[in-house]
């Protein structure tokens, strides 16, 4: 049997990547490990590191006869947006052989679909199959993922960084049935349910993914909300990451401080809106989500 590890990336689809670079530096002192172009994805693309969560903002590459078109029709249909999450898996032929049994159709890294079990690299989910995108792949023998080097550290983010950043609290994906959502991450994905709670605009179910990650699937139900208008315009996906703040007055002024307005997301949260983070919704939380495992 497969097993979901670590959190390998979230995907951002951007219109200027170093645009999209420089901001990151700035405002969250990233560690890049990776800016390049891969003809076989048809991409221009960064891996940075904040803490133990790694960002790929990516844009569609430039360049003549361009091979995989996937990254230039996402662009064009949805501009800059939260794309995809990937996960580390071991067994790449069997997660997907798992996902195939389950009538989800699978892409390789060149856009072409995968008959099970010969891939053995990684594997794209149907976005309108999974409740957004997924991405399973392996830790290849050569990987220059900084977290998993030996001397690797995220205390300079959490200690000394003025966001004080402790790892990321939830993803959060907007979805049209949360019950339907919840049973796929737990029925396909194996996730463990670990919260659920009701609003006024959202109804949501926090589920376990892997070993360090939480997704909170959330469904809107009023319309006036960002979450519903992203939904509406963009069908379900990936709308929101949250990070843990050890101080969150403190990382409302560093953010006011480079210019950006956080608006207040409750108590003890606050939040970068799509126009502030180049399609992107960012928040940061002092809560702690309940039953979290991650939580000693």
């Amino acid at each position: 049997m497969f097993k979901i590890g670590k959190l390998f990336h979230l995907t951002h689809v951007v219109s200027d990547l170093d645009a999209v670079d420089k901001w990151y530096d700035d405002v969250f002192a990233v560690t890049r490990f990776y800016h390049g172009y891969a003809k076989a994805a048809g991409r221009d693309a960064s891996l940075i590191a904040i803490g133990d969560v790694i960002m790929e903002p990516m844009t569609p590459a430039r360049v003549a006869n361009l091979r995989n078109q996937s990254v230039k029709r996402f662009h064009d249909r949805f501009g800059q947006h939260f794309h995809s999450i990937a996960w580390y898996v071991d067994d790449v032929p069997e997660i997907s052989t798992h996902l195939d049994k389950h009538q989800l159709r699978l892409w390789d890294v060149v856009g072409n679909r995968v008959t099970p079990p010969n891939e053995k690299f990684a594997v794209w989910t149907h976005p309108k199959e999974s409740h957004g995108q997924l991405e399973f792949a392996v830790i290849g023998s050569n990987t220059i993922d900084p977290r998993l080097q030996p001397a690797w550290s995220s205390e300079f983010w959490r200690e000394r960084h003025p966001l004080g950043i402790e790892r990321a609290s939830h993803l959060t994906a907007v979805v049209t049935d949360v019950s339907a959502a919840k049973r796929f991450y737990s029925e396909v994905l194996g996730a463990k349910v670990i919260d659920e709670r009701s609003t006024p605009i959202k109804q949501s179910a926090f589920v376990a993914v892997g070993e360090d990650t939480v997704v909170e699937l959330a469904q809107p139900i009023s319309s006036n909300t960002p979450e519903a208008r992203d939904l509406e315009k963009n069908g379900e996906g990936f709308f929101a990451l949250t990070f843990k703040t050890r101080n969150i007055s403190k990382a409302a002024d560093f953010l006011r401080s480079k210019q950006l307005r956080p608006d207040h997301d409750g108590d003890g949260s606050i939040v970068l809106g799509q126009d502030q983070a180049f399609g992107m919704t960012i928040g940061f939380t002092e809560r702690s989500i309940p039953n979290d495992p991650r939580v000693s």
